[in-house]
């Protein structure tokens, strides 16, 4: 039997070849396997068909064939396809798992932010990155995993901008400021994406325990510094803590859905937070040097 020379075919002809015919009829013309034409298919995200498709297309009971998606950078069209040479590849260098797992989480926040959290998919992600669903699975085991990961990322990173810009500050009323005023821009880029993450039960519920040992860390953080170096008592420290943090998260949230303006959420919240700090410190210890006061 001859074997069948390269093939040079578009991407929008082997979609159209694979769902005409089954798989190992189009293998053969190729001169490969149905395991290689399938990993081909994989590589340049070309869908083809599942098992038994052919059996519903029988019975007049087969569904439509899904779109073809756009390629992934830098594949050639047309690919040359033959025994000598799989497919045309892109030119691309393994990926470490660090740089993998940062692709998977961007483009989960990309998929999120423009089609919502119902429409992330291990294969949709998986897709945008130019990967299969399988080797996704190698770093995300479910979908639930990549969302908590990608929660915890950019919880993190809001919260270590936040500690940068108060490690600027010189005394208690900078620091106050730096802290509400970064807090509120990065609820403007990332709040939108948060909100919907932490609103999704399974994220809220593996975050839960971390996200509240945190949030009382830093509590009794303010609280013990009002109460040790100010001489407020505690009950009254842990009230107005409350009640000023409240507001910056509600501003926050605001921000983030677009329902507030943002130069308008720091006026107000600003105001507010100063105005709320000066009078308690003013009210219990007679000064301004509040400087000691992180």
């Amino acid at each position: 039997m001859s074997v069948p020379p390269p093939t040079a075919v578009s991407r929008q002809a082997l979609y159209d070849r694979v769902w005409s015919r089954p798989m190992s009829a189009v293998a053969a013309e190729l001169g490969l396997s149905s395991n290689g034409l399938s990993k081909i298919c994989d590589r340049l995200l070309i869908p083809y068909p599942g098992r038994g498709h052919w059996s519903k297309v029988a019975a007049g009971r087969a569904p439509p064939p899904p779109q073809l998606p756009s390629p992934p950078a830098g594949v050639e069209d047309p690919i040359t396809i033959g025994p000598a040479r799989a497919a045309s590849r892109r030119r691309r260098t393994r990926a470490s798992t660090g740089e993998r797992v940062d692709q998977l989480m961007d483009a989960a926040a990309a998929v999120i932010v423009e089609s919502g959290l119902p429409a992330l998919t291990m294969k949709s992600v998986a897709r945008k990155v130019g990967i299969s669903e399988a080797q996704a699975h190698n770093y995300f085991r479910q979908r639930k995993d990549l969302l908590v990961a990608l929660a915890r990322r950019e919880l993190a990173a809001m919260e270590a901008r936040r500690r940068t810009e108060i490690d600027r500050g010189h005394d208690r009323y900078t620091k106050i400021a730096l802290s509400t005023i970064t807090y509120l821009r990065e609820a403007a880029e990332r709040g939108a994406l948060i909100q919907v993450l932490t609103q999704s039960s399974e994220v809220r519920e593996a975050l839960r325990a971390e996200r509240a040992a945190t949030q009382r860390a830093d509590r009794d953080q303010v609280m013990n510094t009002l109460t040790g170096a100010y001489g407020v008592p505690r009950d009254v420290a842990r009230t107005m803590t409350s009640v000023l943090t409240a507001i910056c998260l509600r501003a926050g949230r605001l921000v983030g859905n677009g329902k507030l303006d943002l130069d308008a959420a720091e006026r107000l919240t600003l105001a507010i937070t100063m105005t709320g700090n000066r009078d308690l410190m003013r009210q219990y210890r007679q000064t301004d040097d509040l400087s000691g006061v992180r």
